[in-house]
């Protein structure tokens, strides 16, 4: 370890870091473009200037190892007149247009000239006004806002591995382009638009849309593969205008994927279902979410004497506690433990980028999190074992809880319409609710509390600030309305306390809870009770 003072404070720090991050760690701001923690530095903007005793002359922090011995000042004379002069130069070109543009009230050009800036500037002659360019399908370039921080490029070579985006006409006239004969749709694309400091590159699906003050910000987990990146949902009067990167270093460090960011799309695009329904005949009747409740405990009640002739399934997009509801019940309620996840093996390949981020080919979320909830608390059964009892005839009948828009198996379908009852929990209408007797309207992931376990096996929370449409429930709240209908008391009342019961039956989970979890999860297989978090 090694010693250095900064502004009058001893601070100690391992030999071979930066300044820069030496200093933000005790707290102290050190004002910067350029540098982004995960790239290479260029020291171009020339910003972060700090004094160094016998330096001859300011020194950027970004570039600058901390050494022993090492005294440091970040708010002198000198320091603050640098940080002038470098943001009057940024500022030369760049247009007063805050009022309309996307970056206002997260731009850090904003916020630096505010605080280390010039009142006024002196440049008199006419700016430079180069237009918006289309880069690609979902990013635009306002080359007007630009200050050549080069993030951008650096991102797509060194961790998206391909590079689409360059800097041509060196010199007084230089600007950010897409490379000749190339366009920005790398599926990490969109992560340039989050680092970029200023308004320059824009997600063309968020301009002018709304601003940044009115989102409400949620952090949660994307559900579109089992990687389990870490997600701020960004949302404003219940609709989703943005999905951004929440930094976990644990799972998917700075970025997130194109199609993680755009997820909530395809949710959109679809007819969601909002209505329980029954068949009557050939006609499926909307009901009440109690009425629907009563029907099927009415008829799962005529099979709970025959042990495991009501069965459930529920698919990997479903949190562990909806699964563990589903499971609790079903023992409880129905005298079976004919209970699974449906697992499926990836159909196509992880995308793994040069840092080692991973797109992977596994599109479920949560495969571990059932097999926990499934396979180690009744190694008996599993999807196999139930499916070739619905074949013989000894499953009469089943719940099936699918939150997903992805498509059942034929095998599946075939094997379900044998059933004399079949409970359908789904998001949209489908050929699985086709052949139901009873409908129910789901939640997706985006909607939901509870929790997920990647393939790395991360435990980690779901949140939303999102209202689901109206007449959808919770998985666990339906499975404790069929179970109250069928005459059991009920002990759970939210996903937290499904994950208390949960961690009393898996030893994995001993001494977590949703709390203890915190914003970074909690890696299955470590100590759970020391702090109930590694990262």
């Amino acid at each position: 370890m090694i010693k250095l003072t900064i502004d009058g404070k001893e601070v100690t720090t391992e030999p071979g870091r930066k300044l820069i991050d030496v200093i933000t760690e005790i707290g102290t701001e050190i004002p910067h473009y350029c540098y982004h923690k995960a790239l290479s530095v260029t020291g171009s903007c020339r910003l972060c200037m700090v004094e160094v005793e016998n330096a001859p002359k300011p020194l950027i922090a970004c570039n600058t190892i901390a050494n022993d011995g090492m005294v440091v000042y970040t708010d002198t004379e000198n320091v603050r007149k640098a940080r002038q002069v470098v943001l009057e130069f940024l500022l030369l070109h760049h247009p007063l247009d805050c009022p309309v543009c996307d970056k206002a009230g997260e731009c850090l050009l904003q916020d630096f000239s505010f605080k280390y800036g010039n009142g006024e500037s002196r440049f008199t002659e006419p700016k430079r006004v180069p237009p918006f360019k289309d880069l690609g399908p979902n990013i635009m370039l306002a080359t007007t806002r630009c200050i050549m921080c080069t993030r951008c490029v650096r991102f797509m070579k060194e961790i998206a591995g391909e590079d689409q985006l360059t800097v041509v006409d060196r010199g007084s006239k230089n600007q950010i382009a897409v490379v000749e004969g190339k366009k920005l749709d790398h599926p990490l694309a969109g992560n340039v638009v989050d680092i970029c400091p200023v308004g320059c590159l824009l997600d063309k699906k968020f301009i002018h849309r709304t601003r940044v003050w009115h989102l409400e910000k949620t952090n949660t987990v994307c559900g579109e593969c089992s990687a389990g990146c870490n997600i701020y949902v960004e949302s404003h009067n219940n609709e989703i205008f943005r999905i951004t990167p929440k930094i976990n270093m644990f799972v998917n460090g700075f970025w997130i994927c194109d199609y993680g960011r755009y997820s909530n799309e395809k949710y959109n695009d679809v007819d969601r279902l909002t209505k329980p329904k029954i068949r009557e005949g050939n006609e499926q009747k909307a009901v009440t979410i109690e009425e629907a409740a009563t029907a099927i405990a009415n008829n799962f009640s005529k099979y709970m004497k025959t042990k495991n002739a009501v069965a459930a399934i529920v698919s990997p997009g479903s949190t562990n506690e909806d699964a563990f509801a589903v499971k609790e019940s079903m023992r409880i309620a129905c005298n079976s433990e004919a209970v699974t996840g449906l697992f499926a093996e990836p159909e196509i390949k992880d995308e793994v980028f040069p840092t080692g981020f991973t797109i992977k080919g596994d599109k479920y979320p949560n495969q571990e999190g059932l097999k926990l909830v499934f396979g180690l608390s009744v190694p008996d059964i599993d999807a196999e074992s139930v499916l070739n009892e619905i074949e013989s005839g000894k499953i009469k009948a089943v719940y099936y809880v699918k939150n997903d828009l992805k498509e059942v198996p034929q095998r599946i379908l075939d094997l379900l319409e044998k059933v004399e009852f079949l409970v359908v929990e789904d998001i949209v209408e489908s050929p699985l609710t086709e052949i139901a007797n009873v409908i129910l309207p789901g939640k997706i992931y985006l909607e939901n509390y509870g929790t997920f376990i990647n393939y790395q096996k991360k435990l980690q929370r779901l949140q939303t600030d999102l209202k689901a449409p109206s007449g959808t429930k919770s998985t666990w709240e339906i499975a404790k309305m069929i179970a109250e209908r069928m005459g059991q008391k009920i002990q759970w009342n939210s996903a937290n306390d499904l994950f208390l019961m949960m961690a009393k039956h898996y030893s994995d989970l001993e001494g977590l809870s949703h709390f203890k979890l915190g914003d970074s999860g909690k890696t299955l297989g470590v100590d759970n009770k020391v702090n109930g978090t590694d990262g």
